[in-house]
């Protein structure tokens, strides 16, 4: 990893200034939205882990048969 981050720091250096802000720019950007992923993925952790045991209730004939006029 280390090599990669050498490496991506001499690509990055040579480059001109503008294009370093645009990398810079860029990096803040997946930085935002990885953050935004996990704060997602953590306020529906408890929908998901409850998913498969409500599935044994929701996927019963008697459900199809109640939500059938709804679609």
């Amino acid at each position: 990893m280390t090599r990669s981050i050498q490496e991506l720091t001499a690509k990055i250096s040579a480059l001109p200034e503008p294009m370093q802000q645009e990398v810079f720019d860029f990096v803040e950007f997946m930085h935002t939205k990885a953050a935004r992923q996990s704060s997602l993925s953590a306020k529906h952790e408890p929908a998901l882990l409850s998913e498969q045991a409500l599935a044994a209730d929701w996927n019963r004939p008697e459900e199809d048969e109640a939500w059938a006029s709804y679609q």
